[in-house]
């Protein structure tokens, strides 16, 4: 058998006919078989409370401040996210540190004992990992976070005692169908009847909304049952739709509904240490679910404002570095371009950025790349070393017909190919040094476009 992490993940990937193949049977019954004592009973009883999060964007975000301020506040956090930046052990974490190798491949060895002739996807064997770990760690709370959809997705194989739905939008058509609605009800596979649910976002697809009448769940929705507000330093109310404002202020405060009494409202917090105006809305949906845990894991003010302050995350809107100025996000959909658009000309209202970007095949490219165009000026597209890449001149074709639409103008030079990201980034810095080229660089598309950066980066320490 495997002996080390990386011979486990190898032999994993090999172990099933496909990639992805989603259904909760063959977990199911793995993980009964793997922690017996947490189905003594018809109702499945695990010592620690699950907070489950799906969604199109904002997961591992809501995530990552999540564990931040619940360790903040002493609990026993474990947490389980996908996919990894540069080592596999991210993906599962006490209190916001990877778990070793060893822990994992002692995991491993277990789940592959207790499988029988069951086979098991890599990404169902993580999550078994995840699970096996958090239990064994004795950790109080288990933050999951789902990797495709949510009723299909192999997390969802234990019942969430709060389930948020951070957002809707268009992606991964192939499994979760071509409309919000469809993708809707599928995040939404993880609300449990009797269990708080909440959806993270101002537009509830209609899908969503029906499902919560007809199920009577207890439902909580951003901007209609919570909701932010901003403050500069002379505690002016500032408006929060206005992405300009958030470079002014410097306090936010947490409000409720007036139908909502039985929840405190939070005053005077600091700015997420997460760059990007839509993290206040990510931090806003922590604090609901925070506000739904406090009679069994409550948390102070000071709790909250540290773990706020403190919180880290890879690769969203991340700035890598300042001279020269580089930013890293794995935006690969239309509703993350979007966020990202925005975050940009709040960071920079008239200057333009060059662009570092390789894409997958599976998402709508074009759709990304027209939202990003206005705010570009040089692009240069890098292939990704994964069967799912679409080839950089596809990627380049494209970008010159929405370019040539857009400008009726189309420079050779500034829409060109390179074969890794490495040679992207040196063209980027001769031609700096050239001709004196003060625009940030902005590098995205894909988590396997910013893990080649961050690969970069540990060998070269250049950004």
């Amino acid at each position: 058998m495997p002996k080390t992490l990386q011979d486990w993940l190898n032999w994993q990937e090999t172990l099933h006919p496909s990639e992805i193949d989603l259904g909760l049977e063959r977990v199911a019954q793995v993980v009964r078989n793997l922690l017996p004592d947490c189905y003594k009973s018809s109702q499945a009883d695990f010592p620690f409370t699950v907070i489950t999060i799906a969604g199109t964007n904002g997961k591992g975000s809501t995530v990552a401040m999540l564990e931040a301020i619940l360790s903040e506040a002493g609990y026993r956090v474990g947490s389980y996210t996908s996919p990894h930046l540069l080592h596999y052990n991210e993906r599962i974490k006490i209190n916001q540190t990877p778990v070793s190798d060893q822990l994992i491949c002692d995991s491993f060895e277990r789940i592959n004992k207790t499988r029988g002739d069951l086979s098991l996807t890599y990404f169902e064997f993580g999550t078994l990992a995840a699970i096996d770990i958090i239990h064994k760690q004795l950790c109080d709370i288990a933050i999951l976070e789902v990797g495709l959809g949510g009723r299909l997705d192999a997390v969802n194989v234990i019942d969430p005692d709060i389930a948020l739905v951070t957002t809707i939008d268009i992606d991964h058509q192939d499994w979760l169908g071509s409309d919000r609605n469809t993708i809707g009800l599928e995040k939404a596979g993880i609300y449990r009847k009797d269990k708080p649910a909440l959806f993270g976002d101002t537009d509830l697809p209609d899908s969503i909304k029906k499902m919560v009448f007809e199920r009577d769940l207890s439902f909580y929705q951003f901007s209609v049952d919570y909701h932010y507000r901003l403050r500069d330093q002379d505690k002016t109310i500032l408006a929060s739709n206005q992405p300009d404002n958030t470079s002014r202020m410097n306090q936010w405060d947490w409000l409720l509904s007036d139908n909502i009494k039985q929840f405190d409202a939070h005053y005077n917090l600091p700015p997420p240490n997460l760059k990007g105006a839509v993290q206040f809305k990510n931090a806003a949906n922590v604090l609901m679910v925070l506000e739904l845990l406090k009679d069994k894991f409550p948390v102070t003010q000071s709790e909250i404002k540290r773990g706020l302050q403190n919180v880290q995350l890879a690769g969203r809107f991340q700035v890598a570095s300042s001279s020269p100025y580089i930013i890293l996000d794995v935006a690969h959909n239309a509703q993350a371009a979007r966020i990202l658009k925005q975050s940009c000309e709040q960071l920079d209202s008239s200057g333009k950025f060059n662009i570092i970007v390789g894409m997958l095949k599976d998402k709508d490219v074009a759709e990304v790349i027209s939202i990003l165009a206005s705010i570009v000026d040089t692009w240069r597209i890098i292939e990704l070393d994964t069967p799912r890449a679409m080839p950089a001149v596809e990627i380049a074709s494209i970008i010159r017909d929405i370019v040539k639409k857009n400008t009726q103008q189309v420079l050779s030079e500034n829409i060109q190919t390179f074969a890794d990201f490495e040679q992207a980034y040196q063209d980027y810095i001769k031609k700096k040094s050239l001709i004196g080229n003060h625009q940030k660089l902005l590098v995205f598309g894909s988590f396997y476009t910013v893990t080649d950066a961050l690969q970069s980066q540990e060998k070269t320490k250049r950004l």
